[in-house]
């Protein structure tokens, strides 16, 4: 169940790269030694799993420390991911030792929960190795160290919890490393990308303004906040010099032609999507089922465009979805579902308190008490570009709040960029019933393995697939305007995959997806760029979507098939987020097996 309330400016209710951290050589042969003994001591399958599966936990806390200060492990809040070659040469060995011992342990012989954290600790290790392999993002994408630096910093200025003194403390050591780890960087960087040099001069300005904020959140003694700020004073001149240095010089090597000289369409679409799937088959898929969905979505805007407008003369394709584009941005413009800048906070809020209401009124959800979710605006420092996103939401502990961060509007007066529609589209997807649901399921699961690496393909679909029943279920009163933009959302993830396929293959370039975008799912321009950014930065993201959405319909139409006249929606919710955000093979058994 979720909980809203108010408080203040806060409303209170109910998101890489591997970036490894090497311990020193004494300490990494003491952890290895420590592995040795540990398995050499195995009993049995289980046991061996046991062992291995919290080893490689403590490992990877270990050398990955701003992951530890994000799920809430304050042991090693004041470090960062060291960045030279020998240390990731003897990270890539730790990799591979492990991948060893799991093959070692025969999974058909332990429980089937094992099985699944198993399956999921393999493909992750492979994963990490492919992308130390191929990918190699050190040597072409600043973001790899700009990302690590940001994340460092900014979850200990923004986290409540923390204590004064260890706050303190950890952002103190790690200001500290930021000139090494900065030097480090371009030691390493043999290439670019132009597109990712953009990228990081953004992240570099936020990062600089992330600082000029810090010493706004810290209270110490006279001593220490000098040398803070002498150690900020010291950042910013790094910074700004390795800003400096990735226009000028880092711009003279040999240039990534990204997306088509990382080959992610040949070698890397099983390591994103899961291993279960053949990427031509998805998207001749997605092809076969964009047409049709666009022509469902002109038959329920035919009627709005009408009373406006003429009935048009079709010639051809672009005049209906000239009709679709009117209709969609007549939603957006209509006075009657504009909000005002100030009162952005109480809408959110109000949406979200109607969608829970609506949800467990007509029980489509199995209650289950979440964290607390406090809305807030956004910092300027912040690096994402999203509308809306969520921060805390790692750490397991109950009493800690989510933060639902909200894009801040440009002024105090004028009306916001988000209107009525959008705003009940957004909370649908990020908080109910979509991922915040699923969050707090899976923060009730006790596996941590899970837990670090949630299935991307089944938490992405689910987003889409409780949008799309939210408004199915009659939400809002089965309001016409919240179908066409939840087709909207639908074409969405059907255009972007196949862009995506398109795009990392060469077919087409930056410019060329964006427009795709813009005319074949309707989206904004703001949309569209964010849209592009994210397939940048989060590989076969659109396409994870996509995938997951099609498996959640499928699974439901099979469930209710088998249940018959038993079929009850919200038991077949509590099935699917019962055991932690899993694979959907996995899902398959647990939902459809006796």
């Amino acid at each position: 169940m979720v909980i809203l309330k108010h408080s203040g400016q806060k409303w209170a209710g109910w998101e890489k790269s591997v970036n490894p951290f090497f311990l020193s050589k004494a300490m990494k042969r003491i952890l290895i030694l420590i592995g040795i003994i540990i398995f050499g001591c195995r009993s049995s399958p289980e046991t061996s799993f046991d062992n291995l599966n919290q080893a490689f936990i403590s490992w990877y806390f270990k050398y990955h420390p701003v992951e530890s200060t994000r799920y809430n492990m304050s042991k090693n809040n004041g470090r960062f991911s060291l960045n030279t070659k020998t240390e990731m040469d003897e990270y890539y060995a730790d990799i591979s030792r492990f991948l060893i011992e799991l093959s070692q342990i025969d999974a058909t012989k332990i429980a089937h929960n094992s099985r699944i954290d198993y399956n999921i600790l393999y493909s992750q290790l492979e994963k990490m190795k492919y992308v130390i392999d191929e990918i190699k993002p050190w040597e072409w994408n600043p973001l790899w160290t700009l990302d690590e630096l940001h994340d460092g910093l900014y979850i200990l200025s923004e986290r409540e919890n923390i204590d004064m003194d260890n706050r303190v403390s950890a952002i103190q050591s790690r200001l500290g490393k930021i000139p090494e780890l900065l030097e480090n960087s371009k030691i390493l960087m043999i290439a670019h990308s132009k597109i990712h040099i953009l990228y990081s001069n953004t992240r570099v300005d936020k990062l600089l303004i992330l600082l000029q904020q810090l010493p706004l959140k810290l209270n110490s003694d006279n001593i220490t906040l000098d040398n803070i700020d002498d150690l900020i004073k010291k950042s910013t001149v790094a910074l700004e010099d390795f800003k400096n240095w990735i226009n000028s010089q880092a711009v003279k090597f040999d240039e990534i032609n990204f997306p088509s000289d990382v080959s992610l369409i040949q070698n890397g679409f099983n390591h994103f999507t899961g291993g279960k799937y053949l990427s031509p088959h998805v998207y001749e898929l997605a092809k076969k089922k964009l047409i049709p969905i666009q022509d469902r979505l002109f038959h329920l805007t035919l009627p709005f465009y009408l009373k406006e407008n003429d009935e048009p003369v079709w010639l051809d394709r672009a005049d209906t979805l000239e009709v679709i584009q009117w209709t969609i941005d007549d939603i957006y413009n209509n006075p009657k579902n504009k909000i005002r800048n100030d009162e952005v906070l109480s809408r959110f809020y109000k949406s979200l308190t109607a969608i829970e209401i609506f949800c467990y009124t007509k029980s489509i959800l199995p209650r289950k008490k979440n964290k607390t979710i406090k809305l807030e605006f956004a910092p300027d420092y912040s690096s994402s570009q999203s509308p809306v996103f969520l921060f805390d939401n790692h750490p397991k502990k109950v009493s800690m709040d989510i933060v639902y961060n909200i894009k801040a509007p440009e002024g105090d007066f004028g009306e916001y960029n988000l209107n009525q529609q959008e705003i009940d589209i957004i909370n649908a997807m990020h908080i109910l019933p979509g991922y915040g649901i699923q969050l707090g399921y899976s923060q009730n699961y006790a596996s941590m393995i899970r837990y670090l690496f949630p299935d991307l393909v089944t938490a992405s679909g689910w987003k889409f697939y409780a949008l799309n029943m939210l408004i199915e279920e009659g939400y809002a009163n089965w309001d016409q305007e919240y179908h066409i933009l939840k087709l909207k959302e639908e074409i969405s993830i059907i255009a972007r995959t196949i862009m995506e396929m398109r795009y990392y293959s060469r077919e087409i370039n930056r410019e060329d997806a964006i427009k795709f975008l813009r005319e074949m799912a309707f989206m904004k321009e703001n949309e569209a760029q964010l849209a592009q950014m994210e397939t940048d930065l989060n590989y076969f993201s659109g396409t994870a979507s996509f995938i997951g959405v099609m498996e959640l319909n499928s699974l439901l139409a099979e469930y209710k098939r088998k249940q018959g006249d038993n079929f009850v929606l919200s038991e077949f919710h509590r099935l699917i987020l019962q055991d932690g955000i899993i694979p959907l093979f996995e899902l398959k058994k647990r939902v459809l097996l006796p």
